[in-house]
């Protein structure tokens, strides 16, 4: 997959208990103009003009997991679609794993009249032929988040992929060259995503440019690396024990792309008796992203060392913008639109990448959580502070029933 995509301008650094935000303000600007959130950049917003458009909208799923687009996401783009344009309904529907369910559903909203569909994959490599068949009814697709391939579509909207990736790489190597891991070659594991998906591709090619120097230099010797299909927790809980078991639990560090991910790394971790922290005796956990309440739970409490933190009410937010736009007839809208990319098969999307925040474990992880995810309403403090993490610093000072 290429892309063609607009200057990205960083700021902050990045330090143990410390953050960086990849233009998160521009971000919130552009997709912030329904609901103001008292966030530095978002009172910037301009007023949005309510749209006489009619007909119903498709909100496509892929699975009960992640949880972000049934308890987050898809509310968000109902309320959104509802302030842009009362007169649209939102339908949602839930592929259930399975992209040949999805094609199905996509091809039932059409024939039931859908005047768009929004669109996060099931299986992404798998997509092409319900993007064909929407196109062939003249029903334009929204491509979300982890986003369809293979077929035109009217646009879509991430959070940057491949800068997610840079973000994770760029503090790993800081990490193991500081010699916070201890002695060269530090032993890795990389826990990967869904094979074939674009959103795991690209996040392993931000990596890789911190990574593969690493490699090369004899700084890190990576020892098991595995895909998980569908993102599973349950499957990287048995890729990283059978990593443990074939190198005899020497280990040092994991790698992975998603808090899914991390979360059955250090699963497995427990198990094999093993500690996931920064200790000198324990296994660093790398690789947080796409913020679940028990990944911020981990950073909190020390045993994940990082994560990329989404606030997925602006993606449902600019979702909404662009779906009312198509329902129109209208461009997507040319202030939203930064990147064209290549979805395959010489389709050049218009896309709208929204830029993450960064948080790493530390003395100042509960500030940057709170400022980054209770603030933007991606989750409350009552909802990350559960069980044992309520002793932590962090839920002490900011979960009113701490």
């Amino acid at each position: 997959m290429s892309t063609t995509q607009g200057k990205r301008v960083a700021t902050g650094r990045l330090s143990r208990g410390g953050w960086i935000s990849l233009g998160l303000a521009s971000a919130m600007a552009l997709a912030v103009p329904l609901f103001g959130t008292g966030i530095a950049g978002a009172d910037k917003a301009v007023a949005h003009t309510s749209s006489s458009a009619k007909g119903t909208v498709y909100f496509m799923i892929p699975d009960t997991t992640p949880s972000r687009y049934i308890a987050q996401d898809g509310p968000d783009f109902v309320a959104a679609i509802k302030a842009l344009a009362p007169g649209i309904t939102v339908k949602t529907v839930n592929a259930g794993g399975n992209q040949t369910t999805q094609q199905t559903q996509g091809e039932a909203a059409i024939a039931a009249g859908a005047k768009a569909l929004v669109v996060v994959a099931a299986d992404p490599p798998l997509s092409g032929g319900l993007l064909a068949y929407a196109k062939k009814h003249n029903v334009p697709v929204i491509g979300y988040e982890n986003v369809p391939e293979d077929g035109p579509m009217y646009a879509q909207v991430e959070f940057n992929p491949k800068e997610a990736g840079v973000l994770q790489g760029k503090y790993f190597s800081q990490e193991v060259t500081s010699g916070a891991l201890g002695k060269f070659p530090v032993t890795l594991a990389r826990i990967y995503g869904n094979d074939g998906d674009v959103y795991n591709t690209q996040m392993q090619i931000g990596q890789n440019q911190y990574i593969d120097p690493l490699v090369k230099s004899g700084k890190v010797k990576v020892v098991c690396s595995a895909y998980t299909p569908n993102w599973a927790e349950t499957g990287a809980v048995t890729e990283m024990a059978q990593c443990l078991s074939s190198q005899n639990d020497k280990v040092r560090a994991v790698l992975s792309v998603y808090d899914g991910e991390t979360q059955g790394a250090i699963v497995a971790l427990g198990n094999a008796h093993l500690t996931a922290g920064s200790g000198p005796k324990d296994v660093a956990v790398f690789g947080g992203q796409n913020p679940t309440t028990i990944g911020l739970d981990y950073v909190l409490t020390g045993n994940q060392e990082d994560d990329v933190i989404k606030p997925f009410i602006y993606e449902a937010q600019a979702a909404a913008q662009l779906a009312v736009a198509a329902v129109e007839g209208k461009a997507p809208p040319a202030g939203m639109i930064n990147a064209h990319v290549n979805a395959g098969n010489n389709n050049e999307v218009p896309t709208d990448f929204l830029n993450e925040a960064y948080v790493t474990a530390g003395p100042n992880a509960a500030a940057e959580i709170n400022k980054y995810v209770v603030e933007t309403k991606t989750f409350t403090w009552a909802q990350i502070c559960v069980g044992s993490v309520t002793s932590s610093a962090g839920c002490k000072k900011y979960d009113p029933k701490g």
